[in-house]
């Protein structure tokens, strides 16, 4: 120790360049520690970041996907069924008869089976029977699928009328979608 003593007392500059020197290593030392930690969380912080810049540059196309969607439920909200009125809901049906030249012998609004408190919307059934020739039944057929108003085909009977004749007899079992 008497020799290190020594040497600092005939060369103090020398000395004191060791003496920053030592100190330059440990704080290099404890940066290049801490740096790797830093370094972690930058990364973690960049794919975060890069997650909400591509939610933010598919915000347009998600509030346009929204739009489309609100529009699909106007119209079905829009095309449903009340099942007290019977008049329109009659008249949606015989409004087909003179655009497909077809004759409704029998059309009847059936009761709507109960609905569940949670259900949104209820089923409201009819019994249809048309007369008619093949192309213009299933032109009553295509309208009433294509139509505005929401419904499923139960049962479907299509025949020949008695006698020979070309004229078809469609029997129908039908649901539309109603206000609960």
């Amino acid at each position: 120790m008497g020799i290190i003593l020594n040497f600092a007392h005939r060369q103090p500059f020398v000395m004191g360049c060791i003496i920053v020197g030592i100190l330059a290593l440990g704080a290099l030392t404890w940066v290049k520690t801490s740096l790797g930690g830093y370094e972690l969380a930058l990364e973690e912080i960049t794919a975060e970041g890069t997650e909400i810049l591509s939610v933010v540059a598919t915000r347009s196309v998600l509030e346009s996907e929204l739009e489309v969607v609100r529009s699909a439920i106007r119209r079905t909200e829009d095309n449903l069924v009340v099942e007290d009125n019977l008049a329109d809901n009659l008249w949606y049906f015989y409004s087909m008869e003179g655009r497909t030249k077809t004759r409704l012998t029998e059309l009847r609004q059936l009761n709507s089976p109960v609905v569940a408190t949670e259900a949104l919307y209820r089923i409201i059934p009819y019994d249809l029977n048309a007369t008619g020739g093949f192309l213009n039944l299933t032109e009553l057929l295509r309208q009433l699928e294509t139509g505005p108003r929401l419904m499923r085909i139960n049962e479907f009977s299509l025949r020949r009328e008695i006698g020979g004749s070309e004229t078809l007899s469609l029997e129908l079992t039908i649901d539309l979608l109603g206000r609960k």
